[in-house]
């Protein structure tokens, strides 16, 4: 019986294994972020401004866009607005112009001889040559490039913008105005 005790305690011993255990704590996940932001801004901001343009003069503006998010993104551009206005009709102008110098939105023609090209400084052109205001900049005009911008990267956006010298009197006193969205997407062409 002794022998029997014995055996027992010995074969109970034998029934233990090595053990060894580790934690894993502080697991998460968490979101990037895309931030668009215009000249180092949050906040809308106009980077154009030119007055007492003349036939043959030319300019050009420049916005930095810039992605402070953590992510990489796309860039889109939209004409938000844009608006041509008749000031009235001045000097030689009361000869030519059509609009009968109703002054206000919707009567100018300088959109009709004012020509630009916009494009991203190290990316692609939103269109090919110097085009007129009224063909490229209608309200609602998307244009998306598939153009990347990397996370904490940045790009110039310039407009460059000439009156062509052969410009007549219908166009003096003239303005025009217009508005652009820039948003940055996750994905190409999507809009997500």
């Amino acid at each position: 019986m002794s022998v029997a005790a014995a055996g027992a305690a010995t074969g109970a011993g034998t029934m233990a294994a090595f053990r060894d255990s580790e934690s894993s704590t502080g697991n998460s996940i968490s979101a990037g972020t895309l931030n668009l932001t215009l000249d180092g801004s949050d906040a809308t901001v106009q980077f154009l401004s030119q007055t007492s343009v003349a036939p043959g003069d030319s300019g050009s503006a420049t916005l930095t866009v810039a992605n402070t998010g953590s992510l990489p993104g796309y860039i889109d551009v939209e004409v938000a607005s844009l608006t041509s206005y008749e000031n009235g009709l001045s000097g030689n102008e009361n000869s030519v112009d059509g609009s009968g110098g109703d002054p206000g939105a919707g009567n100018g023609e300088l959109q009709d001889y004012l020509e630009v090209h916009a494009e991203f400084q190290n990316g692609p052109a939103l269109w090919s040559g110097f085009d007129t205001v009224a063909n490229r900049l209608g309200t609602g005009t998307p244009y998306d490039r598939d153009y990347q911008l990397a996370a904490g990267g940045s790009d110039t956006f310039v407009v460059d913008w000439q009156l062509p010298s052969s410009v007549g009197d219908d166009a003096q006193s003239d303005g025009i105005e217009f508005a652009l969205t820039f948003s940055l997407d996750q994905r190409a062409d999507t809009g997500v």
